[in-house]
């Protein structure tokens, strides 16, 4: 056997371990549960300190090695995809069940005859769960319904925050459902934009999407105007290969670049006469590029990230093009409006659209510390969840561990 691996021997003994490691992942994260539980501090692999009461975040960041305490932190995953919540419940209902099992094998009990017990009680608690509604929602477009619906699940996580939290995302989730078809709703089409400074209270919505970044020209705003996104550098063309020139004057040093430069300003001026008033470009953008952008009175914005870049595509209706030319009309995207706005002295992008189709809200979180706005993002991002949850079933139980007290 390799070294440092251990042999367990008997049955009983190798389930107790198991047992133990479940218990130990129980009791981790049971303290924070709930809330008045209290956060975690949790420094990952990479030295990265996480202070959040989150079981979800907890156990993602911690390295779980033991086989039967990694299949809960699995479970516990799949909760977290699926609801958005519930992963402390779920770890601690484990870790108790672990406990209740442990003392039925001292007694004497096969474990197939306690699982054929668990599953009796799981068939009996569903039965039991179908009649315990005690609320269902008629209408999801509803503002002042949603906000309620989900404020249980904010709580949890930033409590005495909960109706200001939950007011932000149910305004955002509802610009966010395409209009005539809730079901076509996706988590994916809100955003949420941290800035450091202010107050939680300074935090807004806005119907768009936001970057933290500013135009590179002296244009500010932008009204119905088409959008071109370049998945790519904007400057010019370098040739691959490598030679020596000779200048024997300063009108060889003037002329050395202006082929390159005059092409370089046709294709600028190709997309101001196509009617592009908003170019968005991933990397590098040359000082020649931002002065043609600003000859022609282009807005320009440069993204460093390309997950961003594909959500600015994805929220105006444009495909990122992945060479210099001009774009086709089915490239193009299209936004109400995009405009320059400076936030606690950052600056951001609006992008503004208000096709159904398309229609995306961004939270823009504000807070004083990185560690508060990570922990608020994790709350929203459950606000968020519950309320994709609801439009598969809008019909909600007693809250608090107030069901699961019935049913136990």
């Amino acid at each position: 056997m390799k070294e440092g691996s251990r042999h367990y021997s008997g049955l009983e003994e190798a389930m107790c371990r198991n047992i133990d490691a479940c218990k130990q992942l129980s009791v981790m994260t049971r303290s924070a549960l709930g809330p008045h539980g209290m956060n975690k501090m949790v420094i990952n692999h990479l030295e990265k300190l996480f202070i959040t009461s989150d079981a979800a975040t907890i156990i993602r960041e911690t390295d779980v090695h033991h086989p039967a305490a990694k299949m809960i932190a699995q479970a516990a995953k799949m909760c977290e995809n699926e609801c958005g919540d519930g992963t402390n419940l779920l770890i601690s209902m484990a870790g108790e069940l672990m406990t209740q099992a442990q003392s039925l094998i001292q007694m004497g009990l096969h474990p197939s005859e306690i699982l054929i017990g668990f599953e009796k009680a799981a068939a009996k608690s569903m039965e039991l769960l179908d009649n315990l509604d005690s609320y269902t929602s008629e209408n999801l477009r509803d503002q002042t319904e949603l906000t309620m619906l989900i404020k249980g699940a904010v709580a949890s996580k930033q409590f005495g925050l909960e109706d200001f939290l939950a007011g932000l995302i149910s305004e955002a989730c509802i610009h966010a459902m395409p209009a005539g078809n809730v079901a076509g709703f996706s988590t994916e089409n809100v955003r949420i934009q941290k800035i450091l400074g202010g107050g939680i209270y300074d935090s807004e919505v806005v119907h768009g999407m936001v970057v933290t970044r500013g135009s590179m020209t002296s244009v500010r705003r932008c009204t119905d105007c088409k959008v071109a996104v370049f998945n790519t550098n904007i400057e010019m063309q370098q040739g691959e290969t490598k030679g020596t020139v000779l200048m024997k004057n300063a009108e060889d040093l003037l002329n050395y670049t202006r082929g390159e430069e005059a092409a370089f300003e046709s294709w600028v001026k190709g997309l101001a006469e196509a009617g592009i008033e908003v170019v968005v470009g991933s990397g590098s953008m040359s000082e020649l590029a931002q002065h043609y952008f600003e000859k022609y009175h282009i807005y320009a914005v440069k993204i460093m990230s390309k997950w961003e870049l594909k959500r600015i595509a994805r929220a105006v209706g444009a495909t990122p093009i992945v060479k210099l030319v001009t774009p086709s009309p089915d490239e193009l995207g299209f936004a109400n409006e995009v405009a320059f706005k400076e936030i606690s002295s950052q600056w951001c992008t609006v992008f503004r659209r208000d096709q159904d189709e398309n229609r995306m809200a961004t939270i823009v979180l504000r807070g004083s510390t990185t560690a508060m706005l990570d922990d608020t993002e994790r709350a929203i991002d459950n606000g968020c969840s519950t309320v994709k949850t609801l439009i598969r079933n809008p019909r909600v139980v007693a809250g608090a561990g107030a069901t699961e007290l019935w049913m136990g």
